[in-house]
């Protein structure tokens, strides 16, 4: 696709991007994915604070890029700057050595390989090695053997096992192609800085998916909340609820994709010059609710997609 970037989404603190009230033991669960169950974040919510950030940077073109309603005897137009909903890329998760680790699944690669291939980079020099995905070990009740989990050097691993909250697995940490994902992330949520690059590769980790999906339906942060009297300075009856956020240093990624302008009226913009101004320098936003308590501070990374050759 032309005048297509990816953009990426680094959690800087837990974001709630809820769904209203649920059904199970959690009150306010967050936003999933319909089909694999993880978290997601919808380009709507994306979209939305993007749009507030560029109002408060007082940026021209903002009804091309973002859609004008109909007032004051101006017809209304669609925005051209189009993003998906962010998927998941990586999920932290606390880890016995190492503190935490950035954790995928063999399945999350292949399915950031096809967003990547959509945008019309898969020829491109810097993913041409991410065509294949390491396919870790699943774990065997029969044999009590652990699963397996691809890292990079010995910064989680204890006894050549890694240990992720309750769960154990085989180190295997000489895997060409997890090297190569891991830079690949690396290098384009961290752009320029080789310091948080280093302690991503570090902590990067590919599990089965079973495994993955496991720690996405319980490795997300439940917080308890109450609301207390302003005269008893104890909890009013019925204010206390659980809400469910994504951790902080989670790591998203979707498409952003830039359609014919529309409603230019003679004016010269162009879907070129809307991603250059929108759509490419770091942002950090707010996304999601609770942000008087700080939650949904996230950073918003750009990469253009790169269709030459080598």
């Amino acid at each position: 696709m032309s005048n297509t970037r990816i953009y990426w989404l680094h959690a800087l603190s837990p974001t709630h991007a809820g769904i209203g009230r649920g059904v199970g033991y959690i009150d306010l669960p967050i936003d999933r994915d319909g089909v694999t169950g993880w978290p997601i974040i919808r380009s709507s919510a994306f979209k939305g604070v993007w749009r507030d950030w560029a109002v408060q940077q007082d940026l021209s073109n903002i009804e091309f890029a973002f859609g004008r309603p109909d007032k004051d005897g101006e017809v209304a137009n669609s925005g051209s700057l189009i993003p998906t909903d962010a998927k998941l890329v990586c999920l932290p998760v606390r880890s016995f050595r190492g503190t935490f680790a950035w954790c995928t699944s063999s399945l999350c690669l292949q399915m950031l390989r096809r967003t990547l291939v959509l945008t019309g980079a898969a020829n491109a020099h810097e993913i041409e090695l991410l065509k294949d995905v390491p396919t870790p070990k699943e774990p065997d009740d029969k044999t009590d053997q652990p699963g397996e989990a691809y890292c990079l050097g010995e910064t989680l691993v204890e006894t050549g096992r890694v240990y992720l909250e309750d769960l154990d697995f085989k180190a295997i940490t000489s895997d060409k192609l997890t090297g190569e994902w891991g830079k690949f992330i690396a290098r384009s949520v961290f752009p320029g800085d080789e310091a948080w690059q280093e302690q991503f590769q570090k902590r990067f980790v590919v599990l089965p998916d079973s495994a993955f999906d496991f720690l996405c339906d319980t490795g997300t942060e439940v917080h308890t909340r109450v609301r207390i009297s302003d005269e008893t300075k104890t909890v009013e009856a019925g204010a206390l609820w659980t809400e469910e956020s994504l951790p902080a240093e989670t790591i998203l990624a979707g498409i952003l994709r830039c359609d014919r302008v529309f409603g230019r009226n003679g004016e010269e913009v162009t879907p070129t010059g809307l991603l250059n101004q929108f759509a490419n320098d770091s942002l950090t936003l707010q996304i999601g609710g609770k942000a008087t308590i700080g939650r949904g501070q996230m950073r918003c990374v750009f990469t253009q997609v790169n269709r030459g050759g080598k």
